[in-house]
């Protein structure tokens, strides 16, 4: 199921949209993961990428969120620590699934990262496009994702191809 960028995601044309696309991207990187000797590694090295992600998007769009005076920044911060649990217990999750089960987990992670796409990036961000321009003042002194996430323990960077700025490595 691979998820492809659509103009209908965009919030801002800026600094959310590439996170947003990133998050696409890890997406899509999960979906590579076949069985095989190398499964679990795989999964574990994508899910320290989306933790490391999650935990500073975040953080990025909840500083512009209270910059812009978003109307709903209270209850977005809510759902973003409730992904952050959710996503938490699939990481331990990955750890405690039998290696025969993998596919399996792979398939309930999936399901659940479309979800977090859907749910909250489609339905929830979309509810700060009103906010953009003064959202944009404040975006523009900001890195790129990948910049601000240098030195993070969680990241071996060398994953992470910049050409065009948000793909992943190709599965090996």
């Amino acid at each position: 199921m691979s998820i492809q960028w659509r103009a209908s995601m965009s919030v801002d044309t800026g600094m959310i949209d590439e996170d947003h696309k990133c998050l696409i991207a890890l997406i899509n990187a999960i979906d590579l993961v076949g069985p095989g000797p190398r499964m679990r590694e795989d999964m574990d090295r994508i899910l320290a990428q989306l933790s490391a992600y999650a935990d500073l998007h975040f953080q990025r769009e909840e500083r512009l969120q209270v910059h812009s005076a978003f109307t709903y920044a209270r209850a977005h911060h809510q759902r973003h620590r409730a992904l952050l649990r959710d996503l938490n217990a699939m990481i331990g999750e990955c750890k405690t699934t039998a290696g025969d089960d993998l596919p399996g987990y792979r398939a309930r992670l999936s399901e659940f990262l479309f979800h977090w796409l859907r749910d909250h990036i489609v339905k929830a961000d979309l509810l700060m496009k009103p906010f953009v321009l003064e959202m944009q003042r404040h975006a523009e002194k900001a890195v790129p994702l990948v910049e601000a996430m240098r030195g993070d323990p969680r990241q071996d960077l060398a994953a992470w191809q910049l050409p065009g700025e948000w793909q992943l490595a190709a599965k090996r």
